[in-house]
């Protein structure tokens, strides 16, 4: 009951079905979700026979010896939720490991141990629930050090005999800390470009002379998209010069000239997040 209890308060409604940059809006850039509540009354126990597992199996060297160097126990790392409703808690640890960043992995329990079925880095936003059963998982991945990007990603779960399969169904990227945030949104609306060599800015004005060494870029253009481009625009911004704005995530479908990012080190087909002024663009029906 707890965890429809949770779907009713704080999943929205999703006024195209695939409205997530909205709801990964909702949270700071390295917010991650707090577990309690949900964990299996015997989660100590759940928690010591798992440490015992990857213990006698050599899984997870790396966590441990990170967590080790900063003073922290595995089990203040992991927890111990029912994922999939058969009565077995699964694992899910979110921490350091030898490498940079923070490393995500999922471990569902079975009759004969613990089995890795999810990796990611970073942190968890959100989960939506269908039922007892884990539905979709939102992570942002925040980067680390030197890396400008902020990614969202949206997994969808299914099952065959109660092991899950994840299923990467949303992506977006933007800059970590240069993109200015909407204060309001509106009910999303899809659009196309109309006018060739049209900038997707990072922020709801015009910036063509400012120097940024760290993205190695002039301005606050991150992308020039051409005509019958498309996208979905969630919000919108007046500048000083009565310029409107929109706060728009680019369809999938489309690479962007000038992007700072690099495509090549994507597997996927990413949405890129931005402003763009709303003069040369037209609103559209599905």
């Amino acid at each position: 009951m707890k965890k429809i209890i949770f779907a009713i308060l704080f999943v929205p409604t999703l006024v195209l079905g695939q409205d997530f940059l909205l709801e990964f809006d909702r949270y700071n850039s390295v917010y991650t979700f707090k577990w309690e509540g949900y964990e299996v009354p015997n989660e100590n126990d759940v928690k010591l026979k798992f440490i015992e597992f990857i213990d006698s199996n050599q899984i997870l060297k790396e966590e441990k010896q990170a967590l080790k160097m900063i003073g922290i126990q595995l089990k203040h790392e992991i927890r111990a939720v029912d994922l999939n409703n058969d009565k077995l808690a699964d694992v899910i640890y979110q921490g350091p490991t030898m490498g940079e960043g923070l490393v995500l992995y999922i471990f569902f329990q079975t009759e004969s141990g613990f089995q890795k079925v999810f990796t990611s880095q970073q942190g968890i936003v959100k989960v939506d629930w269908n039922a007892e059963y884990l539905d979709k998982l939102y992570i942002r991945n925040w980067g680390c050090c030197a890396d400008p990007n902020l990614t969202n990603l949206v997994y969808q779960v299914s099952y065959s005999e109660n092991i899950p399969t994840f299923k990467l169904i949303w992506e977006s990227i933007e800059i970590r800390s240069f993109i200015t945030k909407p204060k309001h949104t509106f009910t999303s609306k899809k659009f196309e470009v109309i006018n060739e060599k049209y900038k997707l800015r990072a922020n709801p004005w015009i910036d063509d002379k400012t120097a940024n060494d760290f993205l190695g870029i002039t301005g606050n253009t991150i992308g020039v998209l051409k005509k019958g481009y498309r996208g979905t625009a969630y919000a919108s911004h007046t500048d000083n010069t009565g310029r409107i704005w929109w706060y728009v995530s680019i369809d999938n479908d489309y690479k962007l000239e000038n992007a700072y990012i690099n495509y090549d080190h994507h597997g996927s087909k990413p949405h890129l997040v931005g402003w763009l002024s709303s003069r040369f663009v037209k609103e559209i029906k599905d």
